[in-house]
């Protein structure tokens, strides 16, 4: 079967899911929907663990079966004071315990078009690990590392990641459900932890590009891998996994997702599948060294050239894009480009580590105070010199336009072409002008915001569909505020000045 542009290829509701930590208030738990927020329908907290949120009594029976265990693990959590765990080790304990209640396989209706696979058939990559030791189940009282279970075998840095993060997810595990909880078999634990770094996928539902979830889903898992995408999903019409097609395409066995972060230059990229996927992508995004030296580039110093000097692995100069103009590596120019990115990598690292940290106090807000203050100098001192493309320079902005920066909406201008650049046609760059839209919206530059949504709109129309919420707030935007309000400054610029007095 083909596909053409738009169209929907699969619909799979997860076969086991959560919602991350940080949006447990702000979107049910069973369903994934985000309701209006008017007094009549907030959503409901479970009065056991004060955690888990629904819709309704509907969607929190519906919910009940995957939530039992879970629920009476994180109330004795809230009791004690101890943390809630992650989004990873929580689905971990969820795929557990559906695997205690010996469901391998989805019910009827969960995939459409009907799929055969099932958990055991999901992948591993068993033939590509070793178990180094046996597992020891530690107790809930035991402060012991359990020795490591499934590694590289060809890689002793990946090795040794995977040791300590398998070691870590234990650890929590354990504490999170009780020993009484966990699975006799270790190949049952085994198993469960790799098949859930080879085929979890990360859940957007459309109104912001960052994920809001972590699931393990059956059907959707047949998608192979591609830095440059041809179709996008997202969570749609209740948790179900959306897949369409960003392109005309030929067979199903053709689709390509994309699993890692698509704006990180070819060897970040290739080392993250290579750690969780064990494999060397060769795709079009790969292959293309340009992107990547764009990924590195500075301003061209030639007054009034406005080009890009893209820059190769080694930071050697290439010509400029528009003025042809050619540097070596030891302009002074070049070498103190390389020292500013260096001091973009460190501090836009420190400053994101401050501002995750969860436990607020009047000390760490004026230390966040402090930091946007020094990195909106950092911006100030780079943006002669670094271009906008930089993966360096977009990392310094998305963190300031993040975190309500004075620089405001000019940010979102300059992520938007990035994303334009580096994504083309996709749901990123469609939220990124919905985005946008609104800011120029909120600085009375209605021409500008009318472009954007327009361009969204396209993008929207084949990424979201007509039913999505986000288009359909996007359109009513578009379409109706705007040229009321435009109507209506044309009206005020008729009125009459006032005599000045």
């Amino acid at each position: 079967m083909s596909y053409q542009k738009g169209d929907i290829i699969m619909r799979n509701r997860p076969w086991a899911y959560v919602l991350e930590d940080k949006h447990k208030s702000a979107y049910c738990h069973f369903c994934f929907r985000r309701p209006i927020e008017k007094a009549d329908q907030k959503l409901r907290r479970c009065t056991q663990c004060l955690f888990a949120h629904y819709c309704d009594g509907k969607c929190a029976k519906s919910a009940w079966k995957d939530h039992k265990v879970e629920c009476n693990r994180l109330s004795l959590a809230l009791k004690s004071g101890a943390d809630i765990p992650e989004c990873n080790i929580r689905l971990l304990a969820r795929i557990l315990m559906k695997l205690a209640r010996g469901e391998r396989s989805d019910p009827p209706d969960a995939c459409i078009p009907p799929s055969e696979r099932t958990y055991d058939s999901l992948c591993t990559h068993a033939d590509q690990v070793e178990l180094l030791s046996q597992i020891k189940i530690p107790s809930e009282s035991s402060n012991a590392h359990p020795n490591p279970l499934p590694v590289l075998s060809a890689s002793i840095e990946s090795s040794v990641l995977q040791i300590t993060a398998f070691t870590y997810i234990i650890e929590k595990l354990v504490a999170f459900l009780g020993k009484e909880n966990m699975p006799t078999d270790k190949n049952v634990l085994k198993n469960a932890y790799s098949k859930l770094i080879v085929n979890a996928m990360t859940l957007y539902d459309g109104a912001w590009p960052y994920g809001i979830g972590a699931a393990l889903p059956l059907g959707a898992t047949r998608f192979d891998h591609a830095c440059k995408p041809n179709a996008d999903y997202m969570i749609r019409d209740g948790c179900q996994i959306v897949v369409t097609a960003l392109e005309d395409i030929a067979s199903i066995e053709d689709v390509r997702i994309c699993y890692c972060n698509s704006m990180e230059m070819t060897p970040q990229r290739r080392a993250t599948l290579k750690e969780h996927y064990y494999f060397e992508c060769q795709c079009a995004f790969c292959l293309d060294e340009n992107r990547d030296n764009m990924m590195r580039s500075l301003w061209c110093p030639e007054k009034g050239c406005g080009g890009a000097i893209p820059c190769t692995a080694k930071f050697i100069p290439l010509p400029c894009t528009k003025c042809r103009m050619e540097m070596t590596g030891k302009d002074t120019y070049v070498r103190g480009a390389v020292s500013l990115l260096s001091e973009i990598n460190e501090k836009v690292a420190a400053y994101t580590a401050l501002f995750e940290n969860a436990e607020s106090s009047p000390e760490l807000v004026e230390q966040q105070k402090a930091s946007n203050q020094e990195i909106t100098q950092l911006y100030h001192k780079i943006k002669s010199t670094i271009h906008p493309l930089n993966v360096f320079y977009i990392k310094l902005a998305v963190h300031l336009a993040d975190h309500d920066s004075p620089l405001g909406w000019k940010l979102y201008l300059e992520e938007t072409e990035a994303y334009r650049y580096y994504h083309g046609f996709s749901a990123f760059l469609g939220i990124r002008l919905v985005l946008q839209g609104g800011f120029q919206l909120a600085s009375q530059l209605l021409d500008e915001a009318a472009k954007s949504l327009e361009e969204a709109e396209t993008i929207l129309r084949v990424t979201h569909g007509k039913d999505h919420p986000v288009y359909k707030d996007m359109l009513n935007v578009k379409d109706v505020q705007i040229p009321q309000m435009k109507h209506l400054q044309h009206m005020t610029n008729k009125l009459p000045k006032m005599p000045k007095s």
